[in-house]
């Protein structure tokens, strides 16, 4: 049973429909959530050229505090981690074990079937190389 879900963010509309469908997961366990964002290396380039990491932690807070918002009033336990930079995916896994969660709930991108050839998408390599159920919610 999933009691300790993972939900990674990153601010798209896909992150905040995984982030309600992990929120109706955990009311019939009475479980918790752990909702994480990945500042990405990519992302970090332009944002570094404007106001460096400051600035760019900043911007990773201010989507934990949306999802915060989307929270309040709903009584559900959450931790909220903000992760910088690295490769996405491995943080996503390694956060998986280090907070004990027994479940992940992912947004999906919707790559399209060349795009999704061509390159790997996070949910994609944290569906092959999780060691607990991944959903994902399109």
């Amino acid at each position: 049973m999933l009691r300790r879900i993972l939900v990674p963010i990153d601010g798209t509309e896909c992150s905040w429909r995984a982030l309600e469908y992990a929120c109706e997961l955990v009311r019939f366990t009475s479980g918790s959530l752990v909702v994480m964002t990945v500042n990405s290396g990519r992302q970090k380039e332009t944002v570094l050229e404007v106001a460096g990491d400051v600035l760019f932690a900043q911007i990773g807070n201010e989507v934990l505090d949306a999802a915060n918002a989307v929270l309040a009033g709903k009584n559900i336990d959450c931790t909220y981690l903000l992760e910088n930079g690295g490769n996405i995916a491995d943080n996503i896994l390694r956060t998986v074990e280090e907070e004990h969660c027994d479940g992940i709930v992912l947004g999906s991108r919707g790559l399209g079937i060349l795009e999704g050839f061509l390159r790997s998408s996070v949910s994609q390599i944290v569906l092959e190389n999780a060691s607990v159920p991944v959903t994902i919610v399109k």
